[in-house]
């Protein structure tokens, strides 16, 4: 089976965002709560579903992905761009047109999905509309990302991990008995990318770094390749320590260890 290159993406902010619908207590705004995935839009009516927005100025996009969302086998999403709020409602610069939603098809125990757009090249917009249509009920999504792909020039070391953190706890007492403290199961992953160019250091990476810390939220596809498994490669979450760049006996030449807590 064929694997790409992880990439990684920075959400672009989403301002003014606007609905056809939306049901009481989950209002569209929820998609621009990075930090605060429990939260969703959730629409109020059967039938097609819209939101529209923008970036507060213009900014170049390839990437789209509408996270953790009820979408079902039938569920389509279409992504328009352009420099005003009626040309995206209307005959917008790029048009993806209507694309499945779950794509490839799987199926997965807890009814969520995400959608995965590559454009081609990075369009310059200020405004965004998405549309879904298809869905059978009130459709509801958990978070909207907009941005530009970060891709390295080469691939992660093969000793990366995929795992899991809880961030809950068990102990047992001194008298055997086991003490749970709740909390969630989290994904992890963590790996190296140990041949990178002084170019996407300085250019690519170091941005990214000094743009999250380690607050902010960052979408991470670590095998972009059309395959049953992309939605179980797709991560969004922090990174638990920030990338430094490590000098390699190549000259120009350095290394970047990421580790990131997922949240779906």
């Amino acid at each position: 089976m064929a694997i790409r290159k992880p990439f990684f993406v920075v959400p672009v902010p989403l301002e003014g965002l606007n609905a056809g619908s939306a049901a009481l207590g989950q209002p569209v705004h929820n998609l621009a709560r990075e930090d605060a995935v429990a939260l969703t839009w959730r629409s109020e009516f059967d039938g097609a579903h819209w939101c529209t927005g923008e970036f507060g100025r213009d900014q170049p996009i390839d990437f789209c992905a509408m996270l953790a969302a009820n979408a079902q086998p039938g569920t389509t999403i279409r992504l328009r761009l352009g420099a005003t709020s009626a040309q995206v409602s209307g005959a917008a610069p790029f048009d993806s047109g209507a694309l499945p939603f779950i794509d490839p098809a799987i199926v997965r125990d807890d009814g969520l999905y995400h959608s995965h757009l590559e454009l081609p090249q990075p369009i310059e917009a200020r405004w965004f509309r998405i549309d879904i249509a298809g869905h059978v009920g009130p459709f509801e999504a958990s978070t909207l990302v907009l941005g530009r792909r970060i891709e390295p020039g080469r691939f992660y070391d093969r000793d990366f991990q995929r795992g899991v953190e809880d961030l809950g706890a068990a102990k047992f007492t001194q008298w055997g008995v086991l003490n749970i403290e709740p909390g969630v199961t989290i994904r992890t992953v963590d790996f190296t990318l140990a041949w990178q160019t002084e170019t996407e250091i300085v250019e690519m990476f170091e941005p990214m770094a000094r743009q999250l810390g380690t607050r902010g939220m960052v979408y991470l596809c670590f095998d972009p390749e059309p395959h049953p498994y992309r939605q179980a490669k797709t991560y969004f979450g922090v990174l638990k320590k920030p990338p430094f760049a490590k000098g390699r006996p190549k000259p120009a030449t350095f290394a970047q260890d990421f580790a990131i807590q997922s949240v779906i």
